[in-house]
Order: C-alpha cells, then sequence, then structure tokens
C-alpha cells in the first residue's frame, strides 16, 4: 500500500468523522420548549418574537458551550495521562518516609490520629494500616492503581479509586497538607466527572478491538473502520475547571497586596526559605542581583493576571488558553526549579492539557506525518497471530503511515500480491519483514522494528532499544513460535476469509442509560460547584463580609472537607513568610554521643547548614508545622518517635536516653543587611540533657534576642479537648 492511498483513505476517515461530530453537535443543541396552556402569555405572544427569542437562546447558549464547556477527547486523553503520572509521582517520592509519617510506628499513630483528629470530616483508607509493611503495600495498591489510570485501563474505576486513595494518604497525616496537594485534589476531583478514557487508553483499544474484527488485508488497510474517536466532549466539569483555576489566579493575585508585593522585594524572601529552597534555588540567589528579583516579583503578578483573564476572554478563546498555557509552563517551571512546593505547580500546568483545541491536534498531527515515513508491514495471512499483531498496529497508527501486505500463502495467490525480490514466504514465516514501497527497500528483525517506528509516533533514539540484544532474541522466538501462539490464544478463526459485520449501534436502552448518567454526572457538580463556591466566599479575604455565608449545612461541609477542597487562595499573601524556622533534637545516646535523629548528625544551631543536610518537602513541612501551637497535642507522639527512632533504623547505639526538642526560628533580614542568629524555643524534653549543646545567641542582650525562651521543664502530656478543626492548608 502506498502513501498516496494512505492520505486517501485519512482523508475519508476525517471526512466520516466531522459529519459524525456535526450531527452529535447538533442533537446536543436541541433545545427542549416546555409547552404553556391556552390564553397564557407564552401563546399571545407573536411568533417572530418567540422564535426570535429562541434563536437568541440557542445562539448564546452555543456560545458558552463551545468556549467554556467544550474538551476535545484527545486532549482529555493526554491529561489523563500526566494526571496519573503526577498522582504516580507523588505516592513515589513518599514511599522513603511512609515510616515516619504514615505508619504507628511515625509521629503520630492511627489510633490518637482517629481519636483526637487534626480535623473534621476525615476520612482516610490508610488508618485500616498500620505497620511500616502494612502501609507499604497500600502504598503499592496505590501506585497500582495510578497506573491504571495513566494507561486507561478501567478508567473510571481506577480514577475513582485515584481519588479516593490520594485523598486517604492526605488525610492519613493533616499536618503536612498544603496547597499543592490541595491543587492536586482539585484536579483529580473535578475532572473525575470528564470521559478521560476515549482516547489513548486500553479501554478505548479494547472497545474497538471488539467492535471490529480485521481479518482480511483489505480490512486492515481500511482506514475509515474503525474510525478515531474525534466528538467534542460538553460537560460542566470543563467549566467548572475554568472557574476554579481562575479563582486560584484571581485570588493570589489580589491577595497580594503586601508591601513586599508593592515594592518589588517578595522573591527575595522566596529565595531566602531555607527549608523550601532547591540546590539551583540556593546557587542562583547567591548571584542574582536585587533588580533582577524586582523584576520576577512584578513579572509574576502580571504574568499570574494575564493567566486569569485568558482564561475567560470570549473572543479567540482556544488559542488565548494555549497562550496561558505557556505562561503558566513558564511561571510555574521556573517555581518548581528553586523551591519545593510539592505538586503544586505541576498540577497548575497539568490542567491546559484539556484546553487544548482540536485544530491544535491537526497541525500537529501534520507535521508529524511530514517528519515520518510510510512503512508497509508484510504478514502472514494464514497465522491468526500475525493478523493480531496488525489489527493493532492499526490502531496505534495514529498518523496513518502503516500499510499491511499479505505474504502468498494458501489463503493468497502468488499473483494477488507482488512482492519485492528477495522477500519470501519463508522469510514472512520466520521473522519480521517491513517493506519501504518507495524504494523497494526492506528489513528483517529487530531492524524491521526500529524501521516500523519510523511510521509512528517514536522517536528513533528510543526505537534503537528494540534493537538491542534481549530484544532482538524475544522477537525471533516469538516468531518462529507463532503457530502455537496462535492456537494457545486461540486466534485459528481470524484466518477465515469471510468479511465480518459493521458492529451494531447502540440499542434504545444504550442510549437511555448513556443519557441518564450524563445527568446525573452533570447534577453532581453543580453540587459540587455551589459547596466549593461557598467556601471560596469563606474562605478568600477579598469578599466583603457582607455576602459572606454566615452558616452553611453540614452536608455542604462535608463535601468540601472529605476531599480536601479547600478554597483559600492566598499563597505568599499578602506578603511572602518574613521567616523560617526548623526543629533541632539536642539528644544524648547511649553511648555518650550528642544526636539530632532528625538529621542523623550532631545538632546543628543553624536553620540551615549550607554544606549540610536538606530537606524534602514532607520533612520541610513537618518541621515548620510542628512549631505551631495547633499541632501541641500531637508533641508526645514526636517523642515516642524519637524514642524508637534506633529500632525504626536499626542502629542500637543510636538509642536516645534524653534529649531537648528546639523549634528554631530566623527571621529573614530586609535586602542588604546581614542575617541575625536565630532564637529558639523548646517544645518538649525527656530526661537530664546533661552538658546541653552551647546557643550561639545565648550572649545576645533579651532586648535584641527576642522572646525569652522557655525554661528546661517537661511539656505535660496533652488534655482531653476538642479537636482541631479542619483548616486549608497556608
Amino acid at each position: 500500500m502506498s502513501d498516496d492511498r494512505d492520505g486517501v483513505d485519512l482523508e475519508a476517515a476525517e471526512e466520516r468523522d466531522e459529519v459524525e461530530e456535526s450531527d452529535e453537535v447538533e442533537e446536543s443543541d436541541e433545545v427542549t420548549e416546555s409547552s404553556s396552556g391556552e390564553g397564557g402569555e407564552a401563546a399571545n405572544e407573536p411568533k417572530g418574537d418567540r422564535s426570535s427569542r429562541s434563536g437568541f437562546l440557542a445562539d448564546l447558549k452555543g456560545f458558552f458551550v463551545s468556549n467554556y464547556a467544550t474538551a476535545d477527547p484527545r486532549s482529555l486523553g493526554l491529561f489523563r495521562i500526566m494526571l496519573g503520572s503526577l498522582l504516580f509521582f507523588d505516592v513515589l517520592r513518599r514511599f522513603p518516609d511512609l515510616t515516619d509519617f504514615y505508619s504507628n510506628a511515625g509521629v503520630v499513630t492511627n489510633h490518637f490520629a482517629l481519636f483526637r483528629p487534626m480535623s473534621s470530616h476525615i476520612f482516610s483508607l490508610y488508618h485500616a494500616f498500620s505497620t511500616p509493611a502494612e502501609v507499604k503495600l497500600l502504598a503499592c495498591v496505590h501506585l497500582a492503581v495510578n497506573f491504571g489510570l495513566i494507561i486507561g485501563w478501567r478508567t473510571k474505576w481506577m480514577h475513582l479509586l485515584a481519588a479516593v486513595l490520594i485523598t486517604s494518604i492526605n488525610s492519613r497525616s493533616v499536618m503536612l497538607e498544603n496547597g499543592g496537594w490541595v491543587v492536586l485534589n482539585l484536579l483529580t476531583v473535578w475532572s473525575l466527572f470528564l470521559p478521560l478514557g476515549r482516547r489513548f487508553s486500553v479501554d478505548a483499544l479494547r472497545s474497538s478491538w471488539r467492535e471490529w474484527r480485521e481479518t482480511t488485508v483489505e480490512s486492515l488497510n481500511d482506514r475509515a473502520a474503525p474510525g478515531r474517536d474525534r466528538r467534542l466532549v460538553v460537560s460542566l466539569a470543563v467549566t467548572a475547571l475554568i472557574a476554579q483555576w481562575v479563582a486560584i489566579y484571581a485570588f493570589n493575585v489580589i491577595h497580594k497586596n503586601g508591601p513586599q508585593w508593592r515594592d518589588g522585594t517578595a522573591v527575595y524572601y522566596f529565595f531566602e526559605q531555607d527549608r523550601m529552597i532547591t540546590v539551583l534555588g540556593a546557587w542562583a540567589r547567591e548571584w542574582m542581583p536585587l533588580e533582577m528579583l524586582k523584576g520576577m516579583t512584578f513579572g509574576t503578578l502580571i504574568v499570574e493576571s494575564l493567566i486569569a483573564l485568558l482564561l475567560v476572554v470570549p473572543t479567540w478563546s482556544r488559542h488565548a488558553r494555549m497562550i496561558a498555557f505557556m505562561l503558566a509552563f513558564a511561571l510555574h517551571a521556573g517555581i518548581d526549579a528553586v523551591v519545593q512546593l510539592g505538586p503544586f505547580s505541576w498540577a497548575m500546568i497539568f490542567v491546559f492539557f484539556i484546553y487544548i483545541p482540536a485544530d491544535y491536534w491537526d497541525w500537529v498531527r501534520q507535521r508529524l506525518r511530514r517528519r515520518s515515513a510510510a512503512r508497509t508491514l508484510v504478514f502472514d495471512s494464514d497465522d491468526g497471530f500475525s493478523i493480531s499483531v496488525c489489527r493493532l498496529l492499526k490502531r496505534l497508527d495514529v498518523l496513518g503511515l502503516v500499510g499491511f501486505v499479505a505474504a502468498p500463502g494458501a489463503r493468497r495467490a502468488a499473483s494477488d500480491e507482488v512482492l519485492p525480490k528477495g522477500i519470501t514466504k519463508e522469510l514472512v514465516g520466520e521473522t519480521l519483514v517491513v517493506l519501504d514501497e518507495k524504494s523497494e527497500k526492506h528489513w528483517t528483525g529487530s531492524e524491521a522494528l526500529v524501521r516500523l517506528c519510523d511510521a509512528l509516533v517514536v522517536p528513533r533514539w528510543f526505537a534503537r532499544i528494540f534493537a538491542l540484544g534481549v530484544f532482538a532474541s524475544l522477537l525471533q522466538k516469538l516468531s518462529r513460535r507463532r503457530a502455537r501462539l496462535t492456537v494457545g490464544f486461540a486466534l485459528t478463526d481470524l484466518r477465515s476469509d469471510a468479511p465480518e459485520d459493521p458492529p451494531a449501534g447502540p440499542t434504545d436502552f444504550q442510549r437511555l442509560n448513556e443519557r441518564v448518567r450524563h445527568y446525573v454526572a452533570q447534577a453532581l457538580v453543580a453540587v459540587v460547584v455551589v459547596s466549593t463556591g461557598s467556601q471560596v466566599l469563606m474562605e478568600n479575604h477579598a469578599i466583603p463580609a457582607q455576602i459572606k455565608p454566615k452558616d452553611r449545612p453540614d452536608w455542604m461541609s462535608a463535601v468540601v472537607i472529605y476531599p480536601r477542597l479547600f478554597q483559600g487562595w492566598s499563597m505568599f499573601a499578602p506578603g511572602p513568610p518574613m521567616e523560617d524556622g526548623r526543629i533541632v533534637v539536642d539528644g544524648r545516646t547511649v553511648d555518650g554521643r550528642r544526636l539530632d535523629p532528625l538529621t542523623g548528625l550532631e545538632p546543628n544551631w543553624e536553620v540551615q547548614p549550607k554544606n549540610g543536610f536538606r530537606m524534602n518537602q514532607l520533612w520541610g513541612d513537618f518541621h515548620r508545622r510542628f512549631g505551631e501551637p495547633r499541632f501541641g497535642g500531637y508533641l508526645h507522639g514526636v517523642r515516642d518517635y524519637l524514642l524508637r527512632h534506633h529500632e525504626l533504623y536499626g542502629t542500637p547505639n543510636d538509642r536516645l536516653v534524653s534529649f531537648d526538642m528546639w523549634y528554631l526560628n530566623e527571621i529573614i533580614p530586609v535586602p542588604g543587611r546581614e542575617k541575625a542568629p536565630p532564637t529558639r524555643r523548646r517544645l518538649l524534653n525527656y530526661g537530664v540533657v546533661r552538658d546541653p549543646m552551647p546557643f550561639p545567641n545565648a550572649a545576645v542582650p533579651a532586648k535584641e534576642r527576642g522572646p525569652r525562651a522557655p525554661g528546661p521543664r517537661a511539656v505535660p502530656p496533652p488534655r482531653a479537648g476538642p479537636a482541631p478543626v479542619g483548616e486549608p492548608p497556608p
């Protein structure tokens, strides 16, 4: 099959898809008119007025749907892959710290987290898993679910389980919760109402595999069957996601009204957060001049404002959102490179994959077709396994550049196909054969697989992996055992020449079921919109007090707090943090050494030693949060964790016999001034620490030193009392 014929078939398929798409849009645009009784106002209204009003409403509806409620299924498929990958790596990066933060051997045990919850409306499957081994087992299941979402296997169920599990792991340790996880929760929950499995998924492949059964070379080369799903998705969830991201950007800009944002020094303080800074950020702040930092401060406000505006602009909305996509990527990729904010930056970027319009996909496809080469696979028409491989390749061939030629055999006479010199039935039966019809050059074995990738969306450097020894050996074994595989996988019926009937269309019951499910999903979206909308009014300071809800039903609070869908958008607002801090444990081991178990080193009174340890995001948030009064009731759990630390890591000589636990606080100086030594505040102690580590601030007069540290007395065990109310993370 030549490249020209591929193009004709492809154009026919695209034309058919456009007709289907237009039919669906017409069906979705139907307006049901309500009848009125005789003599009513509507009955007496002139017919022309009614039709003009109906036409205006239809135009308004069409404008709203096309600009704010429509997504391409290819964009949703790509978004699913990116969301699943983000969820997967978010769990993977927590693996080293599962014991410390998510098991009974960590800082807060399950039973204490349940009987003294850190928030109202708490739900977590992780509360049912206690030991480190059990928690790691659940985390492995969590990873498997996220991988299932990436590949689109049982997409809706995997997505629902992924939403439950991300909520569960975040609710297990509320003290670690930050704005990044809240945004990831929002992205996961809102997209739950979208059909993410229609393209680029195992589900789409399985559906096509069942409905269309190609058994001949003619049907394999027919690009119109099965057609690619290009029917636009119309859903209120798309509108909700646009509104959500507009709220995030708009309120963050409005709330950034502190003096540091007005004088341009906000980014300077941003770079001075030692517990958050990355290696690249620590290096960059050493040479970046203040004027450059001021430019970045004002640039951040401008970019965030532009993104919010571009998301809602009513004209050229598709192109405007692509510009917003580029701005968001530049802003958040830069932020993630210099500070640790968890999944925040990437969640803010990935939502824009939903907004990629159809014409952008077509433009990319045309460019890829021009850069790719057409290839023809020569297969054995007497072998069911070979036909199955051809069927799979046809579905993976998104560019329409792979053709199929059947080698002469029992089903096809030698005169039916004229093969280039050197290609025989025996050769096709022994190995993979790929042909370039223009030059009549052919390749065999692993090299044929590499050349076949030229027609697929696979980079040549990656395809070269298939030429390695292990892959070449595996390919040879599969080629030689095709007859056995045909029988083993029950593929003998594919050798039949009888053409298959096209799949029957959906029944009336299936159409009704689909319509009911659609409207139920839209109703659920509306419930979440109302609940989170009330949360927006309650949490954001820019909202006037007169319109803030004084009270709301408990079910609305549950809808927001259970999945952690908080709406207080004031990150680094009204000004950036002006201080930094961490926990220092001045401990004494059983063999008399000084040890801080949180670092594995001797205690150090620097907030962030230049050449010392660097915290990951989990430990950075732990160090900052446990110094807050609202978590004071959980300090005894940290005490027990420190006392059994040597058991967790198999270092008996590190057993602590006494320790003092301090919170170190450091005020960030204004630009141009030297950093003052930190102050400290005792959080708890155990035993009597002999020869305590000298604190460098002890010689500083009290008026310069700041608040006096508490005396060396043990913190009493927490008394029973009301649990802290759920709060949005800062």
